[in-house]
């Protein structure tokens, strides 16, 4: 299949972009996760970022599962948790930085700008909402297969020709402001 990032392991691609403490947390992010019976991912830009080789980057997970009752088990103490029910999501302060914990979902525009209707979904359908093909990659964090890449929007073929690419037609109509975040993009990455 095109565009699935299949085989493309990005293991050791973590380990060098990532400081080691992150990883700890992210190997506990997934165990809490499968205790649960939930698949996390690291997903958008983080993953856009390693494939690049740029350090730095904002730690976006998304869950196949109750995103906030996972970052409350994660808390160290319950002030260090930003909750959002209307969207299962959650900011969770730990060791210094900010990780955004969403449920995975899929998304629906009842009109052009609106705030879209959402509800839960798999990691594909999650990607499938995105603005770009760039930023709808995930990488598995999953004990099964750690680090294993999926790129059903060949994000990956995008980065190596230096485009940035909307997934669908109505993508600007749905939100207007990724016309903005695509001018952005464009200018911060070179693209």
């Amino acid at each position: 299949m095109i565009g699935t990032g299949a085989n493309t392991d990005l293991s050791s691609q973590l380990a060098v972009a990532m400081p080691q403490e992150m990883i700890v947390f992210l190997r506990k992010a997934a165990e809490a996760a499968a205790a649960r019976g939930y698949r996390l991912f690291l997903v958008g830009g983080a993953v856009r970022d390693i494939l690049l080789g740029r350090p730095g980057f904002d730690i976006d997970l998304s869950v196949e599962g109750d995103a906030i009752e996972l970052a409350r088990a994660l808390a160290e103490c319950p002030d260090n948790v930003t909750i959002h029910h209307r969207f299962n999501t959650a900011r969770l302060k730990w060791g210094g930085h900010c990780i955004d914990l969403a449920r995975s979902r899929q998304e629906t525009y009842p009109r052009p700008g609106a705030l879209p209707v959402v509800r839960p979904g798999g990691i594909e359908e999650d990607l499938n909402r995105r603005d770009f093909s760039v930023n709808a990659m995930a990488v598995s964090l999953n004990h099964n297969d750690w680090g294993q890449l999926i790129d059903r929007h060949a994000g990956q073929s995008d980065i190596k020709r230096r485009i940035i690419r909307v997934l669908h037609p109505a993508s600007f109509i749905d939100d207007a402001t990724r016309i903005w975040r695509g001018l952005r993009y464009e200018q911060r990455l070179g693209f």
